[in-house]
């Protein structure tokens, strides 16, 4: 076997091992007594052999020499593969297992597409997801009964506190939740991502859900499932624009073992699409009002803007951005374990990976709507999180505004930097919740700010580990103190750094766009306040609000080695910066830029786009403003909350509007309400008044109309046709005993009824003869 079918295999068996989990779980549960803990190993078992098989891959993409690379032989024609050599960290193994459908040229495979990013995603989402299945050994375990008490529920509405746990079921949505997160990242084409994308919807509906009992939780597994809806609307009809303009779907090419390209697939979507933008915006042509007709080739250039816009509104939604972001705070409303895999490595993280993936099939246009809308949606994020009292609440909100400044990375064309923060946010988020889940399950289950406090002495491990997640969060270094040629900071800090370097560049090259620069910067300030203020308000005071709280410890070992391994990753899985190794290998795998972000742009629009050395270029500028930003945030929230030296009562009532605006979630869902909701329910209710009234008296006087007509005519059947008919029977009947009587059985007498009867004939034949009697 050689290296990179080895590579293929390993990824192949970590993705399917979560899902094999998932359907043994699900057989054994109706085996297993509620009690047993075996599903849960089961689950957890299967993740720990994914991530080691993740790790083989990792090891040997990383040893493997270009050499080895080129002589790999597939196994099988349907098992090709595509390799693309030169740089170590380039190369990409391509290949498909079998046609879903084909359609003359256009094919429909389902395949695998791997290349460094690819590696580094699966240890990433096998790792948290081991963490979270561990973790989740001792967070559910009260699952594990005939007659789980929830007592959360609204017992004046009816709702019942008693029910049979579902520890089982819960580690089975858990699985199905990784596999499909896994085959995105797997997946080679567009089709393939959203059969995944649909799948990780599906399985968060029912984690969302879990406590389905609760009426919240039922609203808030509902909404994230109908938002998210709405974004996959403008997902379809993106790869509908893109298979009708570049015949594909495709985002890497497939390649037989000769090297050339596989007939089902001429061209990967990259390339075919730049033959489009060609096509539709000739190299002469301004950026005018004449691009938006069809040209000569029949294709429209904003057709082909369109086709982005449509891909973006699937990571809109699955990410959660302005303006259908208001479903992940609710999504709160599920387990922690489960709010820690879904806001760091999964759900919420699939639509930043995907808008890194098909970066190349954004135009301008595209970028420059979604840098906007990721920088409203940090603010956004921010501005709740500062505000909100829950524990949970305020990490939900932390991770809508950190997408924000993902997809704002995106928008300037660093998305290498995006994707680089994406990968540090997930360790030191789910850190966060994970560490956050602690506290809930020790102080039984209160999330309540105001309620909580002085927790330091009582959980030190969980109040270290949530520093750490806190400090990375909020991009704090330490100043003039470097390591490898980069200031002293947790992952974080360097990540962020990226995305505040690439926002500078093309703001230099963009002046009319400093509002990017300045929003990216004021959310900087606003991280580090919230992160710090709740740190501060779970861990700083002197005693718990609560004495109740003054006895609680730390949970067992299964809960904390989680947060201890996170933390280590949390601060150090950036170490070097843009120069580290985890950026390296992004930015290695990540397409690179398409011909119009080169500087010859203007001919297609006023917009000069960025590139890594105008970022490295602004670098240490924009790395100062950044951290000067975060240590004022921090320095707020010490003051606030550490010192107390201002009241922060006081401060909430000089800005009551703004923070009334913050608490009440900017009345997003209030104008939904509005909007969408109220409007639909009306329509509902003039819709079953007019059934009521109309509709349904007419079909029951119909209904009442038929059975009188037909009882009308049972009647006329029974008294009319039926007595008739045997009547006439009857009459037969009689008739056929009277002629019996004839029948003697003496010839003589059949004789001579037979001259009888030829007399009668003649006679009546005789007088009824023609002729002349006058003359006879």
């Amino acid at each position: 076997m050689t290296a990179d079918s080895l590579i293929i295999s390993c990824l192949m068996l970590a993705w399917l091992l979560p899902l094999a989990g998932c359907v043994v779980i699900s057989v054994l549960r109706l085996k297993l007594s509620r009690l047993s803990a075996v599903p849960g190993w089961i689950g957890t078992g299967s993740l720990l052999v994914a991530f080691c098989l993740s790790l083989i891959s990792a090891g040997v993409w990383l040893m493997t020499s270009p050499a080895e690379t080129a002589a790999f032989q597939a196994s099988s024609v349907s098992d090709v593969a595509a390799h693309e050599t030169g740089n170590l960290l380039q190369r990409r193994l391509v290949g498909h297992w079998y046609s879903l459908a084909k359609f003359g040229e256009i094919d429909f495979p389902l395949g695998y597409a791997i290349d460094a990013l690819t590696v580094l995603m699966f240890v990433l989402v096998t790792m948290i997801s081991l963490a979270v299945h561990a973790y989740s050994l001792v967070y559910m375990a009260d699952e594990q009964t005939e007659s789980y008490q929830d007592h959360h529920l609204d017992h004046s509405a009816g709702e019942t506190s008693e029910r049979p746990g579902r520890f089982a079921h819960f580690y089975a949505a858990l699985g199905l939740f990784t596999f499909a997160m896994l085959g995105i990242v797997l997946a080679h084409g567009l089709l393939q991502i959203f059969i995944f994308w649909e799948l990780v919807g599906f399985s968060s509906y029912l984690l969302i859900g879990f406590y389905h009992e609760r009426r919240t939780a039922r609203l808030a597994s509902m909404k994230a499932f109908l938002m998210n809806r709405v974004g996959d609307v403008g997902f379809v009809l993106g790869m509908t624009i893109l298979l009708a303009t570049c015949g594909t779907l495709l985002l890497y090419p497939v390649h037989d073992l000769n090297g050339t390209s596989a007939s089902s697939v001429p061209m990967a979507l990259p390339e075919a699409f730049q033959a489009a933008v060609e096509k539709a915006v000739p190299s002469q042509a301004i950026h005018d009002q004449a691009n938006l007709i069809p040209t000569e080739q029949g294709i429209s250039y904003a057709l082909l803007v369109a086709a982005g816009l449509g891909l973006l509104a699937g990571c809109v939604g699955k990410s959660a951005q302005f303006p259908l972001h208001p479903w992940l705070a609710d999504a709160m409303e599920g387990p922690t374990p489960v709010s820690a895999l879904v806001h760091s490595a999964t759900m919420v993280a699939a639509g930043v990976y995907l808008a890194a993936r098909i970066a190349p099939l954004l135009l301008p246009e595209a970028l420059l709507l979604l840098a906007y809308m990721g920088v409203v949606t940090l603010l956004l994020g921010a501005s709740m999180a500062i505000v909100a009292r829950d524990l949970k609440l305020v990490l939900a909100h932390s991770t809508i505004s950190q997408l924000g400044l993902m997809l704002l990375g995106i928008g300037v064309g660093a998305w290498e930097a995006a994707i680089f923060h994406l990968i540090t946010h997930a360790f030191f988020k789910s850190l966060l919740f994970l560490g956050a889940g602690s506290v809930i399950h020790t102080t039984h289950h209160e999330q309540d700010l105001e309620k909580l406090g002085g927790l330091r002495a009582h959980l030190p491990l969980t109040s270290l580990t949530m520093l750490i997640g806190v400090i990375a969060l909020s991009g704090l270094a330490v100043p003039y103190v470097t390591i490898f040629g980069e200031s002293l900071g947790f992952s974080g800090f360097h990540s962020k750094d990226a995305i505040v370097s690439g926002t500078m560049a093309f703001v230099l090259k963009n002046p009319h766009h400093i509002l990017l620069l300045i929003s990216v910067l004021l959310g900087a300030c606003l991280t580090a306040a919230y992160s710090l203020r709740l740190w501060f308000k779970l861990f700083a005071r002197d005693t718990p609000v609560d004495p109740a709280l003054q006895q609680v410890h730390e949970g067992p070992w299964l809960m904390t080695w989680p947060l201890v391994v996170l933390a280590f990753f949390a601060a150090f899985c950036a170490l070097g910066g843009e120069e580290g190794f985890v950026s390296t290998l992004v930015e290695e795998s990540l397409s690179p830029a398409p011909a119009w972000f080169s500087d010859s742009t203007g001919e297609v629009v006023s917009i000069q786009w960025t590139n890594a050395s105008d970022r490295h270029a602004v670098h240490g500028t924009a790395g100062a403003m950044a951290l000067a930003a975060a240590w004022l945030g921090a320095l707020i929230a010490w003051a606030l909350y550490g010192l107390q030296a201002i009241s922060s009562k006081d401060l909430s009532h000089q800005l009551t509007p703004l923070v009334r605006l913050a608490s009440h979630r900017w009345y997003f869902d209030t104008l939904y309400r509005g909007l969408l909701v109220l409007p639909i329910l009306n329509l509902a209710r003039h819709t079953a008044w007019i059934d009521r009234i109309l509709i349904d008296p007419f079909i029951d006087g119909c209904a009442r109309l038929s059975e009188r007509v037909s009882h009308a005519s049972q009647w006329f059947d029974e008294a009319m046709i039926n007595r008739f008919f045997d009547n006439m029977a009857s009459s037969v009947w009689a008739s056929g005993l009277s002629l019996r009587k004839a029948q003697t059985g003496h010839i003589r007498q059949y004789v001579l009824l037979a001259t009888m009867a030829v007399i009668v004939l003649f006679l009546i034949l005789f007088a009824w003869m023609p002729g002349d009697r006058a003359g006879r």
